[in-house]
């Protein structure tokens, strides 16, 4: 009997030293790692009710969450339970650094369907470079101090006139229209006298279906966004047999570029004009709402900004705005960098790992969605002093240039970065010297801003106009 014990100790001991060596070897090869503290949530949904609930205030999200887990935790969004969020700026850094190494980007399948699989969103590798550089081409200095910068002034002159004659108007609304009429006349050569309204109406649909469930229900938003999607590709294929017919007439465009170029097939050309398109509606249309917004609540704000550019107006006496004007526009750069931390109208980032990523103690495993949450870091008290603030002087000792602050990414970084977003900033800062030197306006109903189904004013930021600064 005592033998049999002896035998069983010997043999629960074996047992034990089995387990703490497996435990140990595992230790070894992931040494200090796992996976980041979990957010539980509701059963399949996780926190998708939570963070739609708090659509208009992100920071109330966030908030208790990262005093809970951190700034880098993992829950279950839109049905994938394999999801990491980020709200830290290091870490956010580290992901947007290391895109096509560790991480490519990877957008809700409604996105993917809506832009098409060749926009610059969905494209990865030298696919990706290529077009990239295609757009960075097209935006480039030379053009920008030229060509951008006398149309992006005659339309915002000429759709204040409309304006003015309207006196009540959704600024939203109009910002999105006068945009839209500029990337189409650079992209595709339309002018903005032939432009019935079409695009715009159809863009409407377009845009609202970004986040939506990717089914084909009749009537839906999905299905309405579709279809928008066919029209506009069909609006697109016309341009480039117009241009493949009639080789002899000269256009300055993109699409131009594009066709005469020859490497790349129509599939190709349609997405990236169409992704252009997009991506010139939603960002600098939105930040002029939102600066409008900001200042509207910030007198002080207000009344700088309008002596900078009264002092620029009285300096030009009727002439236009030339590139120097613009680098000249300092506390107009403050007003635009803080709309852009403030306003958020790129709220979020999507990357998916490419391979196990360790970064400090935790594992990202293979396969998983890594959402880096921009609108929640540029509105955390950790990286800003009084962050729900619009503060245009926080910025003063900056300079024109964008920071490298880690904190504040509104056009994302590295491989990704905006192709356009010198054109989004020189577009803000134009609307701006001309609308507050001839406008004063007032709300007619309060409005706020929401960030889903994408960053805009819910209800079009109403004004009324009036003549005189």
């Amino acid at each position: 009997m005592e033998q049999q014990i002896m035998y069983s100790w010997m043999a629960g001991l074996l047992s034990l030293c089995v387990v703490l060596v497996i435990i140990w070897l595992k230790a070894r090869n992931h040494p200090k790692h796992k996976l980041p503290p979990r957010s539980r949530g509701l059963p399949f949904i996780g926190d998708t009710i939570s963070l739609l609930r708090w659509a208009y205030q992100p920071r109330k999200f966030f908030d208790e969450r990262q005093r809970r887990l951190g700034p880098v935790f993992r829950t279950s969004l839109f049905g994938n339970s394999r999801t990491v969020v980020s709200v830290d700026p290091e870490f956010n850094k580290y992901v947007l650094a290391n895109e096509s190494r560790l991480f490519h980007a990877k957008y809700p399948t409604s996105f993917r369907n809506l832009l098409g699989k060749y926009s610059l969103l969905h494209t990865h590798g030298e696919m990706q470079r290529k077009l990239h550089g295609m757009a960075v081409n097209l935006l480039r200095f030379e053009r920008l101090s030229s060509v951008f910068m006398d149309d992006v002034q005659d339309l915002l002159r000429d759709g204040m006139e409309k304006w003015e004659k309207k006196r009540d108007i959704h600024l939203q609304h109009e910002c999105h229209r006068v945009v839209l009429k500029l990337m189409a006349k650079q992209l595709l050569d339309i002018s903005p006298s032939d432009d019935k309204g079409e695009i715009y109406e159809a863009f409407q649909e377009f845009t609202g279906a970004g986040l939506t469930l990717p089914i084909k229900i009749p009537g839906s938003a999905y299905a309405k966004g579709m279809k928008a999607r066919e029209f506009l590709i069909k609006m697109i294929y016309k341009s480039m047999e117009e241009r493949r017919d009639h080789p002899e007439i000269e256009r300055n465009d993109l699409l131009t570029s594009l066709v005469r170029d020859g490497q790349f097939s129509d599939e190709i050309i349609a997405d990236l004009i169409l992704f252009l398109l997009f991506a010139g509606y939603e960002t600098s249309s939105t930040a002029m709402a939102f600066a409008v917004k900001f200042l509207t609540e910030n007198p002080r704000a207000l009344e700088e900004l309008k002596a900078e550019h009264n002092a620029i107006l009285k300096a030009k006496g009727g002439e236009k705005l030339t590139w120097d004007d613009y680098l000249s526009m300092k506390f107009t750069h403050c007003v635009i960098k803080e709309t852009l931390r403030r306003g958020n109208v790129a709220p979020a980032l999507f990357r998916e790992t490419t391979q196990d990523v360790k970064y400090k103690d935790i594992v990202i495993p293979k396969g998983w969605l890594v959402i880096v949450f921009l609108n929640a870091m540029h509105m955390d008290e950790n990286n800003y002093s009084q962050a729900l603030a619009f503060d245009p002087w926080r910025w003063e000792n900056e300079g024109h240039e964008m920071t490298d602050n880690p904190a504040f990414i509104p056009f994302g970084k590295g491989a990704r970065l905006c192709p356009g977003y010198h054109l989004a900033r020189l577009e803000v800062a134009v609307f701006l010297h001309y609308f507050i030197t001839k406008f004063r306006w007032e709300p007619l109903e309060a409005d706020r801003i929401s960030y889903f189904p994408a960053p805009g004013m819910e209800k079009g930021l109403p004004i009324r106009l009036y003549n005189g600064a």
